[in-house]
């Protein structure tokens, strides 16, 4: 579910817009609304939620005390932004990052706009459940998940999954290492060799070896969710 909070202390047509939206996609989750800062910042700081449609025209500036609060918290914890709004000189001092409903925008295009949101979020929360998911098969074949080299095992794992190509485990060092590699500025055999060392740290390391980690773990995922 998408968790969505609305911020707005005129609330008649941010519901009407989320009316619209709920009516279309069923993952929509109306979780809590605020009409003023202290209560919306509340609400964001002790919950873990998804979406927020925020209204710029809160008491005292809130809305911009919000947004920019929420831009300075770390990726996995900041929810997505919805900025709702008629004033086009409080819009000019918000993120362009950030998706911008004006007041005298049509619903068909409020709702593409918000449309676009989800689709982003759901992808986003997709990749978080594919993570979480490697993560704990990895560690249950007995790896340190803190291992330098677990981690680049988990990145192999995820890069051969959504190619959707198991015929890039035939050469994990061209086909994949050299990505990882390429990705962290490090040479081919460093990725290799720190991968080796985290195989070589568990239990089963004589029954296991990189590559068939790898296998084990993306049987596992299609399993999962194919």
């Amino acid at each position: 579910m998408i968790r969505t909070v609305i911020i707005d202390n005129n609330l008649d047509y941010s519901k009407k817009i989320l009316n619209t939206i709920l009516s279309n996609f069923k993952d929509i989750q109306l979780m809590y609304v605020a009409t003023t800062y202290k209560e919306g910042i509340n609400i964001i700081k002790n919950n873990l939620i998804d979406l927020v449609l925020i209204d710029l025209k809160l008491p005292d500036n809130g809305g911009i005390k919000i947004i920019k609060q929420l831009n300075s918290m770390n990726n996995i914890q900041k929810p997505r932004i919805v900025v709702i709004s008629g004033n086009y000189e409080l819009v000019s001092q918000v993120n362009e990052k950030d998706c911008i409903i004006y007041k005298l925008d049509s619903f068909e295009e409020a709702y593409k706009k918000i449309e676009r949101i989800i689709s982003d979020i759901n992808y986003e929360n997709n990749g978080k459940e594919v993570k979480r998911f490697i993560a704990s098969e990895i560690f249950k074949l007995g790896y340190n998940i803190k291992h330098k080299g677990t981690q680049y095992i988990i990145e192999a794992i995820i890069y051969v999954y959504e190619r959707n190509n198991m015929d890039l485990i035939d050469n994990l060092e061209q086909n994949v290492y050299r990505y990882i590699s390429y990705k962290h500025n490090k040479t081919i055999n460093n990725i290799k060799t720190n991968i080796i060392k985290a195989t070589r740290g568990i239990e089963r390391a004589n029954q296991l070896t990189p590559k068939i980690s790898i296998i084990m773990v993306l049987n596992k995922m299609h399993q999962q969710f194919n």
